[in-house]
């Protein structure tokens, strides 16, 4: 400002930065000694509880190191094996020992003390790695550990699943602050297999035996002939709790397609389970359009909200893939359907002509009714060349693609 003189840089500055850069350069060292010593343990394969410690120190500094969360899996594993800490012999005599088959006493007393030990030492990793998520929401290696500690965790008899059901709800808790971490869908497909599977190697039934092993999602299992057919009672109430699952899943993408149209693996994760869904219903083809009209619903509203989010075209395009598919033999109803969408396209084009979305969908479906609608093919086929040749211009950086598409080099 007029008036107000400059202040100089002074030598306080200049020592304010030297004493800066002189911290940052002890932090430096210190973490280098920290990242020292761990890889001194892992050369002399060191495993105890100071190893342990270790790696907790530097991955709360670093969890991005790959190798640290590696070896302290090792650690653990080698850790599951020995004995508890209250394990150890007694030093006062045990009086009562005669009146106890002292092998028996011994064997389940150890193994109930590992099992509580394991137990507390992987409680505290997910705790580790819940609280490195909450800054680090989006590396893989944390999410990785966390899975690696749930399939080693010791079932509780009350509830076998319940860990697996406790990360399902933290997991939700995680995409509400973050809907579209990828990381974090992957995370709730792998729980809902597990659980998918669990149901089938509890069921007590001859026609599901090892079905499991070879089914290892919800989608597989949901595919299965036996589970299909389900003509045993014990039979029908694995489907019966398969299907919840199923349709629990889908109305959660449901809420979060409605909280925000622009969730791809919301969208991705409809089009994964409905095809399954739909074959474990035995439904017949009129049904399955049925299913497929209220779909197309869904997806046209959320084409108005947003023209230009790409999640939402690539399911309307999966849609249409499954609407003209070889299996569908009334010509005239597809017909009826696809102009149906042309049309309803054609509006939301007019209000966004620069839209590339519209104009590619457009291209697409007027390619299709070139063969279902023989008697318009002409103008179906200029129709098509029109809206390529507008997206020429649109999106200069994929020209050559539509070019090729107007020259028949490639297929939509």
């Amino acid at each position: 400002m007029h008036g107000v003189k400059r202040t100089p840089k002074t030598a306080t500055t200049a020592e304010a930065r030297a004493a800066r850069a002189a911290k940052d350069a002890a932090k430096l060292r210190a973490y280098l000694d920290i990242e020292r010593t761990f890889f001194e343990h892992r050369q002399q394969s060191r495993k105890d509880a100071t190893a342990l410690a270790h790696t907790t120190t530097l991955l709360t500094l670093n969890p991005e190191l790959y190798t640290v969360w590696n070896y302290r899996r090792d650690i653990l594993l080698h850790t599951f094996t020995q004995p508890a800490d209250d394990d150890a012999p007694s030093a006062t005599p045990d009086v009562f020992g005669a009146l106890r088959t002292e092998a028996a006493q011994s064997c389940t007393h150890a193994d109930e003390a590992r099992l509580v030990r394991n137990r507390q030492l992987l409680d505290d990793d997910l705790s580790l790695t819940e609280h490195a998520l909450r800054v680090h929401p989006k590396v893989y290696w944390i999410w990785n550990h966390r899975m690696w500690c749930l399939r080693h965790y010791p079932a509780l008899s009350a509830d076998a699943q319940w860990a697996w059901r406790r990360e399902l709800r933290l997991v939700e808790r995680m995409l509400e602050l973050d809907a579209r971490n990828f990381h974090g869908w992957n995370c709730r497909r792998a729980i809902i297999d597990h659980l998918a599977l669990a149901v089938v190697s509890s069921a007590q039934c001859d026609a599901l035996v090892g079905v499991e092993s070879s089914h290892a999602s919800l989608t597989a299992l949901l595919a299965h002939p036996s589970i299909v057919a389900a003509e045993r009672d014990a039979v029908k109430d694995v489907k019966k709790e398969l299907m919840r699952l199923a349709e629990a899943e889908l109305a959660y993408a449901l809420r979060q397609i409605e909280r925000n149209f622009s969730n791809f693996s919301a969208w991705h994760l409809r089009s994964q389970l409905l095809p399954f869904v739909w074959v474990a219903q035995r439904l017949t083809p009129a049904q399955e359009e049925e299913r497929l009209d209220k779909e197309l619903e869904l997806v046209q509203q959320a084409m108005y909200t947003d023209p230009a989010d790409q999640s939402v075209w690539f399911y309307h395009r999966w849609l249409i893939d499954r609407l003209t598919t070889p299996s569908r033999e009334d010509r005239s109803r597809l017909r009826a359907k696809l102009g149906d969408e042309v049309r309803a396209i054609d509006e939301l084009h007019e209000l966004e002509p620069d839209s590339k979305w519209c104009a590619m969908s457009l291209a697409h479906l007027h390619t299709l009714l070139v063969q279902l609608d023989p008697a318009h093919a002409d103008e179906h086929r200029a129709s098509a060349q029109d809206r390529l040749e507008r997206l020429v211009e649109l999106d200069p950086d994929r020209a050559q693609r539509y070019r090729d598409l107007l020259a028949g080099r490639a297929r939509f």
